[in-house]
């Protein structure tokens, strides 16, 4: 999108300066805009509409996925791409759940992050990898699915811990983790999205 308007938020100084300079050689007609916190986004984009926001996963106060929804919920044709150091399986999957269009590694060439952020720009999706099969993409690892299927017959934290000989404080994290991923605010809620997806029967 020529002359596009783009809000990167992000509370690292080096990595702003970075993203400036990237798009100053590959984007100069893009209008760059920076914020180093959510709340700090949102009233930006109160004030002036971007085009597009880019938003790191770490972030002060709120998380990037939060944001993320936030936004996707206050203004929805208003595209966000994730960008993030973490590649791992779980924030992908997460960033689709909460409505971003598109998840970029922070490790990937400029020449890259720009392509992708052009995609979403033209209003296309920008998740590397094959396309999902489903519109819940979701890949756990086999201690989640321990998890998940000892979560779907009732058991409670203290149960899934003896019953894996793990301690509960890892129970937790792994709930946690499958609550993202399934986009689930509550066990019940998780059991039930896993069922819809095939993962548990």
């Amino acid at each position: 999108m020529h002359g596009a308007t783009v809000l990167l938020v992000d509370d690292h100084p080096l990595f702003r300066d970075g993203f400036a300079g990237m798009a100053a050689v590959l984007r100069p007609e893009w209008r760059l805009g920076f914020a180093s916190s959510a709340s700090e986004a949102l009233a930006s984009i109160e004030a002036q509409v971007p085009d597009l926001v880019v938003i790191d996963i770490v972030l002060p106060g709120s998380d990037g996925f939060a944001l993320a929804e936030g936004i996707s919920a206050r203004r929805p044709d208003l595209p966000c791409a994730l960008i993030s150091g973490r590649e791992d399986l779980a924030a992908r999957a997460r960033a689709r759940i909460c409505g971003a269009r598109g998840f970029i590694a922070k490790a990937a060439a400029p020449e890259e992050i720009v392509a992708a952020l052009d995609r979403v720009l033209d209003g296309d999706s920008a998740f590397d990898g094959a396309p999902p099969a489903s519109p819940f993409p979701v890949a756990l690892s086999q201690r989640q699915g321990e998890v998940l299927s000892l979560l779907a017959e009732g058991h409670s934290n203290k149960e899934i811990r003896h019953r894996l000989d793990i301690a509960e404080r890892t129970v937790r994290a792994h709930l946690t983790d499958l609550f993202h991923i399934l986009g689930a605010h509550s066990r019940m809620q998780a059991v039930v999205r896993a069922r819809e997806l095939g993962l548990i029967p």
